[in-house]
């Protein structure tokens, strides 16, 4: 049986970050969660999709001019229907604003993770895109960042990030899952969830909780 990406996706949506993380774990895959420090602004749904990569630089002689057209470049050619990834390689500005994420969500942008900071809060909650992010902060990019690369390799918190990955992110963190492995994972944390239920269903019916274990095996 033939499994899309498509197919994939919709069974991604159904799961969490921490099953995921626990498939990945038990195929030795353990360094595939993004650091706790970066965190969803809104959280009342989980974000999932396909990775779209995007990394810069701060820049010392970058005027506003050039800076917000780097930017714009960015918005104009971000793939639609994918999760932006970004590595900003800097902690002192925001890599998402208002005006941003209504531009994103335009062109069906699932979700925007950066490893740096975002302003405008309060409107991208009401907004409604999926940002995750290390912190707030009204300084931008204008006069002092570039973008370098899009769709090419990044690394976060030591987790290699490729265009073409899949990614999921709730409430207990962003975890990325190498496209290769993709099918079995999703497929495993499918299956590890169902047993979870189990498990679950055996302990509220008064089952003890080691032996529901030993005969399910999770937990």
């Amino acid at each position: 049986m033939i499994i899309t990406d498509e197919d994939l996706l919709k069974r991604l949506s159904q799961l969490n970050a921490s099953i995921v993380h626990d498939a990945l774990r038990a195929e030795g895959l353990e360094n595939q969660t993004l650091s706790h420090d970066i965190k969803p602004i809104l959280a009342q749904r989980t974000m999932y999709g396909k990775v779209w990569t995007l990394s810069g630089e701060l820049h010392k002689n970058i005027n506003v001019h050039e800076s917000l057209l780097s930017w714009t470049h960015f918005l104009s050619k971000v793939k639609p229907e994918t999760v932006v990834i970004c590595q900003p390689n800097n902690q002192s500005i925001a890599l998402m604003g208002e005006l941003s994420a209504e531009t994103l969500l335009k062109k069906n942008i699932k979700g925007y993770v950066v490893d740096g900071g975002c302003r405008d809060v309060k409107r991208i909650k009401d907004i409604g895109l999926q940002v995750y992010c290390k912190f707030f902060s009204p300084k931008d990019v204008a006069g002092k960042w570039k973008v370098t690369e899009m769709g090419k390799e990044i690394t976060i918190s030591e987790v290699v990030i490729k265009t073409g990955d899949y990614v999921i992110g709730d409430e207990d963190g962003v975890v990325i899952i190498p496209k290769d492995v993709a099918k079995k994972i999703i497929m495993k944390a499918e299956k590890d969830l169902n047993s979870e239920n189990k498990i679950r269903d055996a302990i509220m019916n008064d089952e003890d909780p080691q032996q529901a274990y030993l005969r399910y095996r999770k937990f």
